[in-house]
């Protein structure tokens, strides 16, 4: 009887753990989404202020890469706000990658990356293949 409540409470750990999982997995893909909608309209309805905020983009980022090749060569001091504008323009306008920015920091867990490891191949059974929609 303790075994089989042991495994009932890991169950429901686990169920638990996938609706977490999912909920954030569901929150990323709308968040792309938007992005990608917004990128599209601003294209759409602003050829010129895309291409203009793509290229300050890359021109600003390639400053700061040869910068960090070479420290000799400037970089934006603290008090340029001209990063912190600019990043505002690239989210409305949808040019950049909303899961590569980072909301909410935490202290690192020991064994998390196993954790999500053997939760991951505990759930690959479950998934399937839709050739039509070309996702898992």
């Amino acid at each position: 009887k303790v075994y089989s409540a042991a495994i009932g409470k890991t169950q429901k750990i686990w169920t638990a753990y996938l609706d977490s999982i999912m909920k954030v997995g569901q929150m990323q893909i709308l968040r792309r989404q938007i992005t990608n909608e917004l990128n599209y309209s601003c294209r759409f309805d602003s050829k010129h202020l895309a291409a203009a905020l793509e290229n300050l983009n890359k021109a600003i980022l390639a400053d700061i890469e040869a910068h960090y090749q070479n420290p000799s060569l400037p970089y934006p001091k603290e008090d340029n706000t001209l990063l912190y504008e600019i990043t505002a323009y690239l989210e409305a306008a949808g040019i950049h990658n909303p899961l590569n920015k980072i909301y909410i920091t935490t202290k690192r867990l020991p064994y998390f990356p196993t954790v999500n490891f053997l939760f991951l191949i505990s759930q690959f059974p479950k998934l399937q293949y839709n050739r039509n929609l070309g996702i898992v």
